[in-house]
């Protein structure tokens, strides 16, 4: 089930976001992770507080599943068109959960684009599935690898 972000779910998606930016980056430090997944607390917090949409155009959508209010995964629009993050818990991979939040990501959009670590290889399958190409290319210093930008015309 989808469903906008509440204040309860943040700590949890937050530390989901590392167990799973650690896991699929295994070439950049637990360190790095750590300072990304404070700043997306914070972000995740300001956002919600500020309102699911706001001037900013910002939108989360969290999925549950049926008859639980815990949160399995998430996925963030801005400026409606950035995929700003989509990940799904390990234990509900592989059931279509992902797909359900990039149809929400698409619903009544024309285009979307995301960003995603060169070494990231399942995040790129993933998108690649649901009709993202590359785009570009950009060498990201922080994480000592290319970023790849990658566009989906979705109407």
């Amino acid at each position: 089930m989808l469903r906008p972000l509440q204040e309860s779910d943040i700590e949890r998606l937050s530390q989901l976001w590392l167990h799973l930016a650690c896991s699929s980056h295994p070439s950049i430090p637990v360190k790095f992770w750590m300072a990304e997944a404070r700043a997306l607390r914070s972000q995740l917090t300001a956002q919600h507080l500020a309102g699911q949409a706001t001037a900013s155009g910002v939108s989360h959508w969290v999925y549950t599943r049926p008859g639980s209010d815990i949160a399995e995964g998430l996925v963030t629009i801005t400026d409606n068109i950035h995929v700003e993050t989509i990940f799904v818990s390990p234990g509900e991979q592989g059931r279509g959960v992902g797909s359900e939040l990039m149809a929400q990501a698409k619903f009544g959009r024309i285009q979307l684009e995301m960003r995603v670590l060169e070494e990231n290889l399942r995040g790129r399958y993933f998108l690649q599935q649901h009709g993202f190409a590359e785009t570009e290319r950009a060498y990201n210093l922080a994480a000592n690898q290319d970023e790849i930008v990658m566009n989906c015309r979705v109407a």
